[in-house]
């Protein structure tokens, strides 16, 4: 593919179609802004000349009746505090005026309004201190000529300011308020259609840019269909659009030959794999069968030297009891009978450790004060599940092997506890100890139950998870046996 400049990319043709129309709305933005701006600072200016006007008329009226209080005192006292009152009057006047002075030079009838005003202050200023010299001199005619004249003066000033000023101040406004309206509604219509063509200029851009998008994205769906639909022989993708979707386009091409060739790999090779698969299947189903029968046929094999040797018991207690002993032995033997043929697969191990409490209680009979034993099972594992009949076993060989030789007998103890993630079982005798030389020894495979076997059965029921250890316990003698199994239950 050749090199694509940027802007041909899709990040390119958004960010430079973004970019122009966010410059040419901000221009225009800033544009009606200013104008908006400025026709308002206008509009606040006329007004704020309105506002001065009022004000000055408003302290005229205060300066005059300021004036008349002074002029009419009855006692021909000069009143201190309202003089103060009207000199500062008088400097509020001047404020006034002088605010309002900026810009009257702009139509000379309104300057000589405010001329007049401003020289009319000042006569007024001029007479007061006149009048009060007359008052003190009590030349009453002369004090009346000069009061009237400055009252006339107020009544002008105030006419000028009210019925003149601020009409013609109004007037002169009319023509430009009338202006900065048609202004207004010009820039809006102007604003309107610039508006108009700039969302004109962006539904076409957006257009040109959407089909550019969707047109090479629409032949990719059309050719992911073909592709759902197994059919690997169509056209190829025109390469088209920015780059990103020419990368996307060129891949899926590259996508649809390779999956074309790998199918028909497919094709050849299903048969093949097919036969394959129903050879295995076979093959499980074969080595299955044998491993349940090969189970079977192990579990079948323990159970006969301690039969034997428990009718044997039970015939000799016969002879030197009367009932009672013998119908205990005969009912511990119906229930290991009841064990044995009840369960076939597996059992809890609350399960097997009642077998084997029935189990040592026969022996117990047989060995008298020479056997004791204790079993001790945990709460949590009671419902645990293992196969039927592989501790038995290791009890009896700790009977056979370890307290039978022993002339004073001795003690089995069975404990099953937790251990991490594991079942611990231990098996435990005080007899004359195990050689570990001769456990699996040939010529010792008949007295030795069955420990290969269990330790086949144990295995094949936990996947190879178990582990089985004999220790000798000190030099004098012992013997422990110790299983670790996975904990199962039986919703496992």
């Amino acid at each position: 593919m050749k090199r694509s400049r940027p802007w041909h990319t899709l990040q390119g043709w958004l960010l430079t179609t973004n970019l122009s129309m966010l410059s040419i709305i901000l221009v225009l933005a800033m544009i009606f802004f200013g104008i908006v701006f400025s026709l308002l600072e206008e509009t606040q200016e006329r007004t704020r000349r309105y506002e001065i006007l009022t004000t000055l008329s408003t302290q005229l009226n205060t300066s005059r009746m300021l004036f008349s209080k002074i002029a009419q005192n009855p006692t021909h006292e000069i009143d201190e505090t309202l003089l103060d009152e009207f000199d500062f009057m008088n400097k509020e006047l001047a404020i006034t005026l002088h605010r309002l002075n900026l810009g009257t030079e702009e139509e000379l009838e309104r300057y000589f309004l405010h001329r007049g005003v401003e020289n009319g202050i000042f006569f007024i200023n001029q007479e007061l201190m006149n009048l009060i010299d007359v008052r003190r001199e009590l030349d009453s005619t002369e004090y009346f000529n000069r009061y009237w004249a400055i009252d006339k003066v107020y009544s002008y000033l105030e006419s000028y300011t009210f019925y003149r000023y601020l009409p013609k101040a109004v007037k002169s406004d009319v023509w430009s308020f009338y202006q900065t309206r048609q202004l207004i509604f010009t820039y809006r219509s102007i604003g309107v259609l610039l508006f108009l063509f700039i969302v004109t200029i962006f539904s076409s851009l957006f257009y040109k840019l959407t089909m550019r998008l969707v047109t090479p994205v629409q032949s990719m769906v059309d050719a992911a269909k073909q592709i759902f639909h197994g059919n690997f022989d169509g056209e190829p993708i025109p390469i088209s659009g920015p780059l990103e979707l020419q990368y996307l386009e060129e891949s899926m091409n590259q996508m649809r030959q390779s999956l074309k060739e790998r199918m028909e790999i497919l094709e050849e090779n299903a048969e093949l794999e097919k036969r394959l698969h129903e050879q295995e299947l076979e093959r499980m189903r074969t080595k299955r069968e044998l491993e349940k029968a090969r189970y079977n046929a192990l579990q079948s094999q323990i159970n006969p030297h301690f039969l034997f040797n428990t009718l044997n018991t039970i015939s000799r207690t016969a002879l030197f009891e009367n009932a009672p002993s013998t119908v205990d032995l005969i009912d511990n033997l119906a229930a290991i009978f009841r064990y044995t043929l009840k369960h076939n697969e597996d059992v809890t191990l609350a399960e097997e450790m009642q077998f084997i409490r029935e189990y040592l209680t026969i022996q117990q009979y047989r060995f008298k004060e020479r056997l004791s034993f204790s079993i001790l099972l945990s709460e949590e594992l009671k419902d645990m599940r293992i196969p039927p009949l592989v501790l038995q076993p290791l009890v009896e060989n700790s009977m056979i092997h370890g307290l039978e030789p022993k002339v004073e007998g001795g003690m089995i103890a069975l404990e099953a506890k937790k251990n991490g993630k594991k079942a611990m079982i231990t098996i435990t005798d005080s007899g004359v100890g195990i050689d570990m030389n001769k456990l699996y020894s040939p010529s010792k495979a008949s007295s030795h139950i069955g420990i290969r076997n269990i330790e086949r059965r144990i295995d094949h029921y936990f996947n190879g998870k178990s582990t089985m250890k004999f220790e000798r316990m000190s030099d004098e003698g012992g013997t422990q046996v110790t299983l670790l199994l996975p904990i199962h239950y039986g919703d496992d």
